[in-house]
């Protein structure tokens, strides 16, 4: 265990810098459920099931409408293959000796995100029919199964912000379609997942259906306070509930100096743990469930104006909001817009998806046209082409 850092010593925490990350203990989430006395009145505005409340009042750019066009075809042409979207335009070779997902896995996360575009500005009759689908690949004992493998092996595992995105697809589709039949969906997937994704009334990463395990942390990035509201009013869990959880959240704030939040927070310990690095997508998803609720701070939306105005959202940090990885992504820049169409920023949303239609390809002869990657090697992820094709949506 490395010495302590005195820079990362503030009032209500220890931070230690060990060999496996880094960990927080603060006084603030220490306190049990049972001690949560006072709700936050965001909190207290989320714990509704009035489905209107999910509903865009979109921002509209001209100028990247065709962008917009594009990325659509592409994702459709040459992403969405059968029932579900690839996870690379490009076959790994011997894809089955990696853990993580890559080449023709597929993935929840991508069919999640799909189903919010097509809730948002697709047909009734495109949602229904992909829901439909997106059940059949991926609904597996109650829950939404995370991955399905290139060879067609399903994972027993969730993840469980996943299986709540696709939840609020039916909720967004509940609200924009005008239809009740999405409630009835709503209910018979609440019936399980707060069964096993939501253990002693609090959400957790994830659960397998084989060893009936479930996590006992949860990422600070599942936690859509927005969401759970819902499903927390609509499940009868308590308000309490909710706030504690916004308190993990809003207390996993890093610092002033570096406005992005911390990765998971481990129930048993009480503890924060993150890796040897900050993921900038995960803190602006962080960021976004935050500006969601109105509940942003003020120094995370200014840290991410001035790196979008400058081009310099890198994709992963140190604590002290140094660079380790200077390479980019669309999505952080599509997550960017959100969060400004969330906080009300039309200039900021415009200007990060602009930065969006730069990184698709623009060369008609290329074969991935349209898309967002890397025209020489070919590698197109999913999450990077589905959120941004999301963001325009916003």
């Amino acid at each position: 265990m490395k010495k302590i850092n005195k820079w990362l010593l503030t009032a209500g925490a220890v931070v230690v810098l060990g060999g496996v990350g880094i960990y927080v203990i603060k006084d603030d989430v220490k306190q049990p459920i049972s001690q949560v006395q006072t709700i936050n009145p965001n909190v207290k505005n989320t714990y509704t099931t009035n489905a209107d409340t999910f509903l865009i009042d979109a921002y509209y750019v001209p100028s990247l409408k065709k962008k917009e066009e594009q990325l659509d075809k592409f994702l459709i042409d040459d992403m969405l293959i059968g029932d579900s979207f690839i996870t690379n335009y490009k076959v790994t070779p011997d894809q089955s000796k990696t853990k993580l997902a890559t080449g023709h896995d597929r993935l929840s996360e991508s069919s999640g995100i799909w189903l919010r575009h097509l809730a948002l500005t697709g047909t009734q009759k495109e949602y229904d029919q992909f829901y439909q689908k997106t059940k059949k690949v991926f609904f597996d004992k109650g829950q939404f199964s995370y991955r399905i493998n290139a060879d067609g092996s399903r994972s027993n595992v969730n993840a469980s912000v996943d299986d709540m995105r696709i939840i609020r697809s039916l909720i967004e589709a509940k609200a924009r379609f005008k239809d009740e039949k999405y409630q009835k969906e709503i209910d018979s997937l609440l019936s399980t997942f707060t069964k096993q994704s939501i253990q002693n009334g609090l959400l957790v990463d994830f659960y397998d259906v084989k060893s009936e395990q479930a996590s006992h942390e949860i990422s600070l990035y599942y936690l859509s306070i927005k969401e759970l509201g819902y499903i927390y009013k609509e499940t009868d869990l308590p308000l309490k509930n909710l706030e504690y959880q916004y308190q993990i959240l809003q207390k996993g704030y890093i610092s002033d100096a570096f406005p992005f939040y911390h990765k998971n927070f481990n129930y048993k310990t009480k503890k924060y743990v993150d890796g040897d690095s900050i993921n900038v997508i995960e803190s602006l998803l962080s960021i976004l469930y935050l500006s969601e609720i109105g509940k942003e701070k003020e120094e995370s939306i200014q840290f991410i104006k001035d790196a979008v105005t400058t081009g310099t959202l890198y994709n992963a940090y140190n604590l002290k909001g140094e660079p380790v990885d200077r390479s980019q992504s669309a999505a952080s820049y599509a997550i960017a817009a959100m969060i400004a169409k969330e906080i009300g920023d039309k200039d900021l949303y415009t200007q990060a998806m602009k930065i969006v239609a730069n990184f698709q390809i623009a060369d008609p002869s290329s074969p991935i046209y349209g898309g967002i990657g890397d025209q020489n090697t070919l590698k197109v992820y999913s999450f990077n082409n589905l959120m941004s094709a999301l963001a325009y949506d916003y």
